[in-house]
């Protein structure tokens, strides 16, 4: 007798713990029945996640690639300018003249100014300089 009334008493203090905390049963059934369900297709899961990994590294890969031909192309812009400068020093110090500040930056300026028109760019720097702008 005393076997049956304490699984009586248990019996209804987890009904009344279950009344309380529902939500929790809730979440564990349900996370139950996700992984029964769930675990018939972990293959197709892991091909989806393994597709999913291999886009990821082929996407950092063409980041990579475009910002070394950035690069690439910075430095050869920056290695064009110098010789750009590098000419007019040359020619200015041929004819025993000096390049100062200003011309320099009246230089750099029309540079920038004509940079997207080469031919508009090789007429002034000559008409300028005495030297043609070669791309």
């Amino acid at each position: 007798m005393m076997t049956w009334l304490t699984l009586l008493l248990y019996s209804k203090k987890a009904w009344v713990w279950c009344k309380h905390h529902w939500k929790i049963l809730a979440i564990a059934l349900w996370t139950l029945v996700v992984f029964l369900i769930a675990r018939k297709n972990v293959r197709a899961y892991k091909k989806v996640l393994d597709t999913t990994i291999e886009n990821y590294k082929k996407e950092v890969q063409v980041i990579e690639d475009s910002h070394k031909q950035e690069l690439q192309k910075r430095d050869e812009v920056i290695k064009k300018h110098n010789e750009d400068i590098r000419k007019l020093e040359q020619k200015y110090a041929g004819d025993k003249h000096q390049l100062d500040i200003k011309k320099r930056s009246r230089y750099l300026e029309l540079v920038k100014m004509y940079d997207s028109d080469p031919e508009s760019i090789g007429k002034i720097l000559e008409k300028e300089f005495g030297f043609k702008y070669e791309e």
